[in-house]
């Protein structure tokens, strides 16, 4: 009884070594983004015309239109936050900023594919301020042929969203390019989590012909890289010295009542 008392109280000491290395303990931050301002750039596929880049209202038109407008994008940003972030882990989404795709017929050949949105703000944590920070998202867009039976989003023409003709969807990703932030010693960016259309969380937007369409654009605080938490390895040595240690005088005190049974 007295050895299986030594191994349990061994063993208890390394499980308890082991959790007090791994589980450091959480600290909360907060992050607000100011002076929210977007550019467009990079256009894919087509020529672009590009104005109030570095604003809180960046446009962007592409296409040679067809009776109406030329289509193009819109960013409509303002600050937001604070945002709760306990680290070492991701906020939940939040609304960065407001997105429009203002879709109209144009010639054929004339769309863009794709295009570049670099978000800058302002990045202050826990009421410190850390400066501007970039943050580049790529946008792929599919101009679909607006006169299908059977549009691209399996839909029929002429009804639902494809009432005016097929729909067009965008999608938008994270691009590693970005800048980062601290937060404690950890590193963090800005990513996303998709788009809020309707107030339902999508990772595409389908975009009805001839109107304006509009989208929240979500976004969230993920983490880049942990700065501490491993332990050093004469932590993991001490610690395996522990459980190797509780095993050999479990398996020995085992080993002896067996003999006394017998």
């Amino acid at each position: 009884m007295k050895n299986i008392g030594v191994a349990a109280r061994a063993f208890a000491i390394s499980a308890f070594a082991l959790t007090t290395v791994l589980a450091a303990p959480a600290a909360a931050a907060t992050v607000s983004f100011e002076n929210v301002r977007g550019a467009w750039s990079n256009a894919i596929g087509s020529s672009a015309t590009y104005s109030n880049n570095d604003s809180a209202n960046a446009q962007v038109r592409w296409g040679v239109p067809q009776g109406y407008g030329q289509s193009g994008y819109n960013f409509i940003g303002s600050d937001f936050g604070p945002i709760s972030v306990t680290s070492p882990y991701s906020s939940g989404a939040f609304t960065m900023g407001e997105f429009q795709h203002l879709n109209f017929p144009i010639s054929s050949g004339t769309s863009i594919s794709g295009i570049t949105l670099l978000f800058t703000a302002e990045v202050v944590v826990d009421n410190v301020n850390l400066g501007d920070r970039t943050f580049t998202y790529n946008f792929t867009h599919f101009e679909t042929p607006n006169q299908d039976s059977t549009c691209a989003n399996g839909g029929a023409n002429n009804s639902g969203i494809n009432v005016n003709g097929c729909a067009d969807r965008v999608k938008m990703n994270f691009n590693a390019s970005s800048d980062t932030f601290m937060i404690g010693a950890d590193t963090y960016t800005l990513d996303i989590a998709g788009f809020l259309v309707g107030g339902n969380p999508s990772d595409g937007f389908w975009t009805k012909e001839q109107a304006s369409n509009s989208a929240f654009i979500q976004g969230k605080i993920n983490l880049y890289s942990l700065a501490a938490g491993v332990p050093e390895p004469s932590t993991w040595a001490m610690m395996i010295i522990g459980f190797g240690a509780a095993g050999s005088m479990v398996r020995s005190n085992r080993r002896r009542n067996v003999l006394g049974a017998a």
